[in-house]
């Protein structure tokens, strides 16, 4: 049986953080833990206050995956794509990925961009399926002063 499955703009900030830092939990014990698991309420409203979107993935009713979605001038900008752990691998971040895609060209951008850490091979193989290519790399600093190496990705919508 199909599960349906709904994609829109978060109502509760408190459940789409318990979602993210669930599914950045697996991060918890890298030498370089994920910066998301530092976030808090506050900066999911500040982000939210600033024009940063953040849609959600619901099935049955119950928030499973959320994404974050940034319209720049020229592109859409992807990140912190959470899907809760006993829910991945069933299309739900791909989901969320093409409805940031059509929200970004419904906004007359032509191209959509995230990074992701160097060493996310399932991730940067993911995004590649979906179309995605690498356009840069670089060392990054997340908010906990770490540096990371990143890369960009981007597909032409």
């Amino acid at each position: 049986m199909e599960r349906k499955r709904m994609i829109q703009p978060i109502t509760n900030v408190t459940e789409a953080l318990a979602v993210m830092h669930a599914a950045f939990a697996r991060y918890k014990t890298d030498a370089q833990p994920s910066s998301a698991l530092e976030e808090t309420i506050e900066t999911f409203e500040q982000e939210l206050a600033k024009g940063i979107h953040i849609f959600g993935a619901y099935e049955e009713g119950a928030l499973v995956g959320i994404v974050k979605c940034k319209l720049t001038d020229a592109f859409g900008y992807f990140s912190r794509l959470s899907v809760l752990p006993n829910k991945q691998g069933r299309g739900i971040a791909k989901s969320l990925i093409a409805y940031c895609e059509q929200f970004t060209k419904d906004n007359g951008r032509d191209n959509m961009q995230c990074k992701v850490r160097k060493s996310e091979i399932a991730n940067i193989a993911l995004y590649e399926r979906l179309g995605y290519v690498i356009i840069d790399e670089e060392v990054i600093y997340n908010t906990n002063g770490d540096a990371v190496s990143a890369v960009t990705m981007e597909k032409q919508l």
